[in-house]
C-alpha cells in the first residue's frame, strides 16, 4: 500500500492500480462520476469515482479512473503496488 491524501486532508491507502483504474481505501464513499484530487508519493493524481463499497472497518474501497496519468508515472506507481 502507498499512503495518499485527499485535498480535503483525509487520508487513503492505495490498493492497486490496473490501467487507468486505481483502488484504495478511503474513509468516506464517493458517489459513480465524483471528482477526486489527491496526493500519493509526489504525484497529484485526479480521477473520477467507479463507485465505493463499505469494508468491514467502516472505510470504504474506492475505485476510480485516473484522468490526468502519464505513462511514466502509471508504471512508477505499479512498481511500488503489490501485483492484484
Amino acid at each position: 500500500m502507498i499512503a495518499a491524501r485527499f485535498e480535503s486532508g483525509d487520508d487513503a491507502d492505495v490498493l492497486a492500480i490496473e490501467g487507468e483504474i486505481l483502488t484504495l481505501i478511503s474513509p468516506r464513499a464517493f458517489a459513480p462520476g465524483a471528482p477526486l484530487r489527491f496526493t500519493c508519493t509526489d504525484l497529484t493524481l485526479a480521477g473520477k469515482s467507479l463507485g465505493s463499497k463499505r469494508r468491514d472497518d467502516g472505510r470504504f474501497d474506492v475505485r476510480l479512473r485516473l484522468v490526468n496519468l502519464r505513462r511514466t508515472d502509471r508504471e512508477r506507481l505499479g512498481e511500488l503496488l503489490p501485483e492484484p
